[in-house]
């Protein structure tokens, strides 16, 4: 299932610093001074759909590695503002996802539809040992195609906290528990995030998923 590791925060204070560019003239300098917290809790905190009082959220910066499955990444995906970097291919590194001791299966895949790949697989490679460049196209076609929903892949994500802000908005409560779940855990493991984001209420504990 969902798992989210290495995860690095940039541009936290600065951010924060660039909300009174709205209420400064002339030249700015967001790369030191201090930080009104107060301010910042408050207009990230804006639940209000019309309003862009949170816009500094998007300066507060996170790169993170993600492994998900084809259940939760096209959901995942739907959120443009998050970029990702690179991810794991099916296209170059099928022979060791077949033949590496790692598991790229969820813990719902059925061990038919293990087997199965298995013997696509195999096909492929009996496919491969011939010049026929037509039939080893379609057994490795056949492969790629019938790959479950449950198999995982890794990628490196860069996204912002208000990004992460609406994910979390739109996905708590969702009925795949465990990865959304997962995911919003780590949201709320990133520094200040649920202070800056309005998530304090009991109502966002996630016991009340």
């Amino acid at each position: 299932m969902v798992e989210i590791r290495n995860v690095e925060v940039f541009n936290l204070e600065r951010a924060q610093r660039a909300i009174e560019n709205s209420f400064n003239v002339g030249e700015i300098d967001t790369s030191s001074g201090p930080v009104k917290e107060k301010l910042a809790k408050t207009l990230g905190s804006n639940m209000q759909p019309h309003q862009s009082h949170d816009a500094y959220l998007k300066g507060i910066l996170v790169t993170y590695d993600i492994k998900g499955n084809g259940v939760f990444m096209p959901e995942f995906q739907r959120y443009h503002h998050h970029e990702i970097i690179m991810s794991q291919s099916t296209m170059h590194s099928m022979e060791k996802f077949m033949t590496s001791d790692y598991d790229p299966f969820t813990k719902y895949i059925t061990k038919e539809t293990k087997e199965q790949c298995k013997k696509n697989y195999e096909a492929w490679i009996e496919a491969k040992k011939t010049d026929d460049k037509q039939k080893i196209y379609e057994a490795f076609e056949v492969l790629v195609h019938n790959l479950p929903r449950g198999f995982e892949l890794w990628a490196t994500v860069n996204s912002n906290y208000l990004q992460l802000k609406t994910q979390v908005i739109q996905r708590f409560h969702h009925k795949n528990i465990e990865d959304w779940k997962s995911f919003v855990e780590f949201c709320y493991s990133l520094p200040k995030f649920r202070e800056l984001c309005g998530f304090t209420d009991s109502e966002w504990n996630l016991e009340n998923w």
